[in-house]
């Protein structure tokens, strides 16, 4: 039963992905200049890390019943058991902050390019993210 929610929160990833490449693609003074652009984008990518949190608890839970304590440490402990490599888990654990950052309001509000930036740098690792679960999925492995 996991693996399947785990398949179906992968779809959904997939699309919001497609979504935030389209609207990150664009160039960065149009993103910026374009409230819908920013909050859309902030939004997708906001789902997205929770998204892999989710799945990240699923498979964490079901090899060894410990959660860690925090988003961040989820990602770092699927580095460890090797379904990720270490420098994309590393970028992966980064998201999680720019996600508690968007959630809690704390500083992108005050500079969207922050958040351009780093979005466009950790969909990279998002992309190697979903090819991995995809695989753990379908092999238990």
């Amino acid at each position: 039963m996991g693996n399947e929610v785990i398949t179906r929160k992968l779809y959904q990833m997939q699309k919001l992905l497609a979504k935030l490449n389209t609207i990150l693609d664009r160039p960065k003074e149009e993103f910026l200049k374009n409230e819908y652009y920013v909050g859309t984008a902030e939004r997708n990518f906001q789902l997205i890390v929770n998204l892999a949190i989710d799945i990240n608890g699923i498979i964490i839970t079901s090899k060894n019943n410990n959660l860690p304590d925090t988003y961040y440490q989820s990602f770092l402990e699927l580095g460890k058991s090797d379904l990720i490599d270490d420098e994309t888990a590393a970028l992966l654990a980064e998201s999680a902050k720019v996600r508690n950052i968007l959630v809690h309001e704390y500083n992108f509000d005050d500079d969207p390019e922050k958040f351009y930036e780093s979005a466009k740098r950790m969909i990279p690792a998002y992309e190697q993210y979903v090819k991995a679960i995809f695989k753990y999925a379908e092999t238990g492995s």
